[in-house]
């Protein structure tokens, strides 16, 4: 990625499998969305293990990924990535 762009950082929303499951189904529910189902959300788990993840790891490697407990209530977690987020443009300014 040498040249192309300038990463400067990348935000990982942490939560563990359960409650993102949860979280989805929810989100299916209120928002009529198929593609909210257990079934699909399975697949979903699966393709974030074998494509996405590699990727995290790699950023992890040049200490780029900044993690947020997406655990959190969504209040919170909006401040964390503001808060992320305002640290950076700090730094580059």
């Amino acid at each position: 990625m040498d040249g192309k762009v300038n990463i400067q950082c990348v935000l990982f929303f942490d939560c563990d499998e359960q409650t993102c499951v949860a979280r989805c189904l929810a989100r299916g529910k209120a928002s009529g969305r198929i593609d909210d189902n257990e079934q699909s959300l399975k697949k979903r788990i699966v393709t974030y293990n074998e494509s996405t993840r590699p990727l995290i790891q790699l950023f992890e490697k040049d200490n780029l990924v900044k993690r947020i407990d997406a655990s959190n209530h969504v209040d919170k977690v909006f401040q964390d990535v503001r808060n992320v987020l305002n640290n950076i443009k700090s730094t580059t300014e």
